[in-house]
């Protein structure tokens, strides 16, 4: 697999537990303050509420000085879960009745905070009420509330960490699948996305060599697409001019698509036709063979438009590898890039629907010598390509697939 410093089998399991150590202790604190304020806030709402409620039943026992009924209402009030300690005291704060639970053998007292009401006649206080509450009622409420957030917060962070290690394994797997696949230079150990990008940086970086503006010996190799479509001027007269337009539109972008795919400039068009240029970046590059299976493509995604819209561009292209130098002058640089355009105008020409040509110095290319070619009639001084081989086929299926997604 490559030596990797830092694998994403190790770094994200890592990063999700310290995420998830993180956000529990926060978490953990927040939530717990939550549940104590609420718990608070409860305790101090039922404990004023039943303070009043006492004081007010407890009015008439006191006006009637009936201690008896007075203790009978107290034991009434004691037996709501969770109370403790009951009392009502007179203006004095002597105790005339008072109830409290029994506490189990051997347990704690652990009464909560004491509410009080006065209890008063007209506008004199002739006693108070107070409760107490039993602090162990609303601690083993919030115990299960607590357990229950926590089991849940348990079940989520282990599902994450799973699930980081799982995808931490599957992702390094398949970025060193990959990495074995490209050349080596002999790096030292780094990640797997630091080694990905170097052995990729030869192939998809753009290197600007310092060079002269003008060399003149400097010869340029490239091979120069054409497709025409030949029943243009007909669809011009025979078609609603907006569908046409919206027809050869989608075209155009999907042309301009397929073009960036296999690295062409669009060159200026002709009257019915569209030229790609495909530079060579050396003497082994494949241009030929780009230029040939961006043609394939673009006449096989014309066959996905009739389709679509029902119209038929009939297709005809012809592939041209030049050789010429790269001039200082503007004016000569179009000239001879004229020349080469008139060739292939002349090409197409010969050209039938639905066929691609190549001269015969492109077919001498060592990038298709597993394309099949044929000449067109026995007298012809150009070939017709049959098919793309395996491999080419293969790759302009999965690029048509991606690329008719939109039509």
């Amino acid at each position: 697999m490559g030596k990797n410093k830092k694998s994403y089998a190790k770094i994200l399991p890592i990063i999700t537990i310290t995420f998830t150590l993180i956000v529990g202790i926060f978490g953990a604190l927040i939530i717990n303050y939550q549940i104590g304020s609420t718990a608070d806030r409860q305790e101090k709402y039922l404990g004023d509420a039943l303070s009043l409620q006492l004081a007010k039943v407890a009015k008439t026992s006191i006006i009637n000085q009936d201690i008896l009924s007075l203790q009978i209402e107290i034991d009434e009030v004691l037996a709501i879960e969770g109370l403790k300690y009951v009392a009502v005291y007179d203006a004095s704060s002597q105790i005339l009745a008072k109830a409290k639970k029994v506490s189990q053998k051997n347990s704690v007292e652990n009464l909560g905070s004491k509410y009080t009401s006065p209890i008063t006649i007209e506008t004199e206080i002739v006693g108070y009420a107070l409760i107490q509450f039993d602090n162990k009622f609303f601690e083993a409420y919030f115990k299960v509330l607590n357990i229950t957030i926590c089991l849940l917060f348990v079940s989520i962070f282990s599902l994450l960490i799973y699930t980081s290690i799982k995808l931490g394994k599957d992702f390094s797997l398949r970025l060193n699948r990959i990495i074995q696949q490209l050349p080596s230079d002999g790096e030292g150990p780094m990640d797997e996305l630091s080694m990905l990008e170097k052995r990729l940086e030869p192939l998809i970086s753009a290197r600007v060599k310092n060079q002269q503006p003008y060399i003149e010996e400097k010869y340029e190799e490239s091979t120069i697409l054409a497709i025409n479509c030949k029943n243009l001027t007909i669809l011009k007269t025979r078609v609603n001019p907006e569908h046409l337009e919206s027809l050869m539109s989608q075209f155009d972008t999907l042309i301009n698509d397929t073009a960036a795919i296999y690295g062409a400039v669009r060159l200026k068009a002709g009257q019915r036709c569209v030229y790609l240029k495909f530079k060579g970046k050396s003497g082994e590059d494949a241009h030929p063979l780009r230029a040939l299976c961006c043609s394939s493509v673009i006449h096989k995604l014309s066959q996905k438009l009739l389709d679509a819209q029902g119209i038929k561009l009939e297709l005809a292209s012809a592939i041209l590898s030049v050789e010429y130098k790269n001039f200082s002058s503007q004016l000569l640089q179009e000239s001879s890039c004229e020349e080469h355009l008139n060739s292939l105008q002349l090409m197409l020409d010969q050209a039938v629907d639905d066929e691609i040509l190549l001269d015969g110095q492109t077919k001498e290319h060592d990038s298709l010598k597993e394309v099949l070619l044929s000449p067109p009639s026995s007298k012809s001084l150009l070939f017709r390509v049959e098919g793309l081989g395996d491999i080419c086929e293969k790759l302009t299926r999965q690029q048509i697939e991606i690329l008719a997604r939109d039509i």
